[in-house]
């Protein structure tokens, strides 16, 4: 495949779209946060329950990430958008509709079958269109309009947690969903030629899945990337604790939390952008590792020192300062690995997809579940948390770079 420039080739109406696909899984995530008290008043609910209902959504999401990408191997890209989008729009209205809590459960858990194939699809999508520097850019400039959606999506749940009741996050998830449902249906071009596409058979899906599974590049790669969003996906999943028990904020300061986020990931991603082709990609993925270090180290040593003595002034500026840095060196790192990873199986690129983004939901729910629990209330250990997945990130990059130069 040639290469090709993004800025000459690839429409900004493809760019714009793949971002807001993206996007979908940050406002299902994120839009419902300060409506947790709410909720938990309205059904009669613990925190822990409340806290049930990101967890059944992320699991039945991350199972989907691996068959997203495989369906539209065999059946095409947009057709498999189309009729997710559709799902999600359904699986929206159904949770605004709800009179329990276990049905709200059960759509939640259907909204999660649906909402990961933009992500997945998309990246198979640019890997299709795009190679070497210019698929590496697109993916940055992907990456800095959906760090859009970690500060907009809460925030607006802010806003409209002032003025409606829970039902309408979910409202707005199913309106965000129609709309992108009619740019797709009328704008989207296929990027997947049916020469190409693979018959969907059980056993060669399997063979494949196993293919993929077995090679320990690809794998040190996807958990590379996946430890590499673990270190503020801990904060993201604990959204609701960190802002109102460890920083003491209200639901309408939830952008203390997540415009950091938003900064690093957007002001990150610029850079890469007019640094790729300029700097090697071992040189950026370097300067992640320093960044994403630096972040850690001082976020764990700030909240050692405030746990320890009360009067150190327990800032939030000083409390999210290390997610803005963490998020900042991580968009560094995420489209040269990503790239990599997917160079791997130029013919199942939507198959390796599923499974890089299987790896990384599955680290997600793992931490939410897992993880989350047991630092809520608590600085330092969020802070743990976010140094112990920045030191398996660089573990993973590193068994990555023993087997490449074992395979020569």
């Amino acid at each position: 495949m040639s290469e090709k420039s993004p800025t000459a080739s690839a429409s900004l109406l493809l760019l714009f779209t793949l971002s807001a696909l993206a996007m979908l899984g940050p406002f299902t995530t994120d839009t419902y946060f300060p409506f947790f008290p709410d909720m938990e008043a309205y059904f009669s609910i613990s925190q822990t329950q409340a806290q049930l209902s990101l967890t059944v959504y992320l699991l039945t999401s991350t199972l989907m990430m691996l068959f997203h990408g495989a369906f539209s191997d065999s059946w095409g890209r947009k057709p498999v958008i189309v009729w997710t989008l559709s799902g999600f729009v359904l699986s929206s209205l159904a949770c605004a509709w709800v009179q329990d809590y276990n049905s709200l459960l059960l759509f939640r858990a259907m909204l999660g079958l649906f909402v990961g194939a933009g992500t997945v699809v998309g990246q198979a999508m640019i890997r299709d269109r795009f190679s070497g520097v210019a698929a590496q850019k697109i993916i940055a400039q992907v990456t800095m309009l959906f760090g859009l959606a970690p500060a907009i999506a809460p925030l607006a749940g802010g806003l409209l947690h002032a003025f409606f009741p829970w039902q309408s996050s979910f409202y707005l998830l199913a309106g965000l969903g129609l709309m992108l449902l009619l740019v797709c249906l009328f704008s989207l071009n296929e990027s997947l030629p049916a020469s190409k596409r693979q018959p969907f058979q059980l056993l060669t899906l399997l063979a494949n899945y196993g293919a993929i599974a077995r090679e320990p590049r690809f794998l040190a790669l996807a958990g590379c990337i996946a430890a590499g969003f673990g270190g503020f996906l801990i904060y993201v999943g604990g959204a609701p604790d960190f802002v109102f028990r460890v920083l003491h904020l209200s639901a309408m300061q939830f952008g203390w939390l997540f415009i950091p986020i938003v900064i690093g990931l957007m002001a990150g991603s610029a850079l890469v952008t007019r640094l790729t082709g300029k700097v090697s990609n071992g040189r950026l993925i370097n300067i992640s590792f320093v960044l994403m270090g630096l972040a850690a180290c001082f976020n764990l040593l700030y909240q050692f020192l405030i746990s320890a003595d009360s009067h150190w002034p327990s800032w939030p500026v000083l409390q999210v300062l290390p997610v803005l840095v963490y998020t900042l060196g991580l968009t560094f790192l995420i489209p040269g690995v990503m790239v990599l990873a997917l160079d791997l199986f130029p013919e199942k690129r939507g198959t390796a997809a599923s499974i890089q983004a299987f790896i990384q939901m599955l680290v997600f729910v793992l931490l939410s579940a897992l993880v989350v629990p047991l630092v809520l209330g608590s600085g330092l250990r969020y802070a743990m948390a976010m140094l112990a997945m920045f030191l398996l990130n660089l573990l993973c990059w590193t068994i990555y770079r023993v087997y490449q130069r074992k395979s020569g």
